[in-house]
């Protein structure tokens, strides 16, 4: 990303300062350090296609953006390899080093926080670069150091597209606009404007390389021990209330009802697959809470996760599973940590509201982690299933209307069948690193 946005790296601008200092001490730098500020000049902008009339009726209020034009104007190598350079020149260059600088540090948080298979990031060279703090390339802006909004799309004589605003929310951001590149594999679902941003955010802010091994078994023995409690539950009354009582804090009425009556007529094998991961994980950490003197009721993967509690008890602690496997929920608990909330689905709202929707589905991670615990992978590869895994659940969803659970659940499961058969081929730009 950030050689298809031109930027610098931070090694070589670190290393155009010193040289810059030790020419302004009368030391000549090498030629290799010539060649290196060469890097500086190697973006272009657009050749203009309007004059300064035409773009002040058709772009009014819209302006040259100040920083690149300090950029066009710098000419480091100059500099270094002139012999009569002087001091004033030479921290003139040294101060257009900050401008680069500046570049190179907002890019390298766009990398950290790119969407799994970015389109905008790589075929848009001057995105990052145009990013406007300031507000110089909009008049009139007033919500200025708040979460960054694009603006400047479809406006060849604005500049093109860029981001106005702080650097704040921008997972957020990023996603909602590559969202827009995704090809779905049926028809544009009615929900996916309120769901697909914070799905792609949710997918690349969490990072793994931190999590053991019986982390990541933890995850999927709490949800299959949640599968066994509704499977015995079927046969008994008292075991069934319990389950019942524990699940109605995150089902919906009509959906508790379903479950009910389903556990009643002993349709387990048609209830469990239509179970949100999260609400057999939840089942399992809650029965547990509350009965601890019951380590009976279950099958083999209850009495596995108890054993993992009991000699390993901070792997399989759910605070810790919560940080580590949790999706952030900024609209919801106002802040970025991953988390696992415990709530019902949120019902879908306009405007600012309608992210309660996504941030009320916490699904998706543990399901992918259950995924690769039961493939034998490693946790660290989550940094590189996770999101495409994500962007695939994205391009299969086709809900009939705001609230259609069940198709997420079937997207959801559609993408885990794939990537267990060995379907799904890795994104160019998919692989994450330490």
């Amino acid at each position: 990303m950030l050689d298809d946005q031109r930027l610098v790296s931070l090694d070589t601008l670190l290393t155009l300062g010193d040289a810059l200092a030790e020419k302004a001490h009368g030391k000549q730098p090498a030629g290799y350090l010539i060649q290196l500020a060469g890097q500086t000049r190697e973006f272009e902008m657009p050749r203009p296609i309007f004059t300064n009339g035409e773009r002040s009726e058709w772009a009014a209020g819209i302006y040259n953006n100040h920083h690149t034009d300090v950029e066009m104007r710098a000419d480091i190598p100059k500099v270094l390899k002139s012999p009569t350079a002087s001091p004033a020149q030479i921290d003139e260059a040294r101060g257009e080093l900050a401008s680069f600088l500046r570049d190179t540090l907002v890019g390298l948080n766009y990398a950290y926080y790119e969407p799994p298979g970015a389109q905008a990031l790589h075929n848009n060279p001057l995105f990052v670069r145009s990013h406007d703090f300031a507000g110089e390339t909009v008049g009139g802006m007033k919500t200025l150091w708040q979460a960054p909004e694009l603006l400047g799309q479809g406006s060849p004589a604005g500049g093109g597209a860029h981001f106005v605003g702080s650097l704040a929310d921008l997972p957020y951001a990023l996603a909602d606009l590559e969202q827009d590149f995704i090809s779905p594999d049926s028809v544009q679902a009615l929900i996916w404007k309120e769901l697909t941003p914070e799905l792609l955010a949710s997918a690349t802010i969490p990072r793994w390389w931190d999590v053991s091994p019986l982390e990541l078994h933890a995850i999927a023995l709490y949800q299959r021990s949640g599968e066994e409690l509704l499977t015995a539950s079927a046969k008994d009354e008292v075991l069934r209330n319990k389950v019942l009582i524990i699940l109605s804090a995150r089902l919906l009425p009509q959906r508790s009802r379903q479950v009910e009556e389903a556990l009643r007529a002993g349709r387990v094998s048609e209830m469990l697959p239509q179970m949100m991961p999260a609400d057999t994980f939840y089942l399992a950490a809650e029965f547990r809470r509350q009965y601890p003197a019951q380590p009976g009721v279950g099958g083999t993967a209850t009495q596995e996760l108890e054993e993992l509690c009991r000699l390993h008890p901070e792997q399989a602690d759910w605070n810790r599973l919560s940080r580590d496997f949790g999706t952030p929920h900024p609209s919801l608990a106002q802040n970025y940590g991953p988390e696992l909330l415990n709530m019902m689905p949120m019902p879908p709202l306009a405007g600012y509201s309608s992210r309660f929707l996504a941030e009320s589905w916490d699904s998706p991670n543990l399901y992918w982690a259950r995924l690769a615990d039961e493939g034998g992978y490693s946790p660290v590869m989550l940094n590189h299933f996770v999101p495409q895994l994500t962007r695939k659940l994205v391009e299969k969803i086709f809900a009939t209307d705001f609230e259609d659970w069940p198709e997420l659940l079937r997207a959801m499961h559609e993408t885990g069948a794939e990537f267990q058969e060995g379907k799904l081929t890795p994104l160019k730009r998919g692989a994450a690193r330490p």
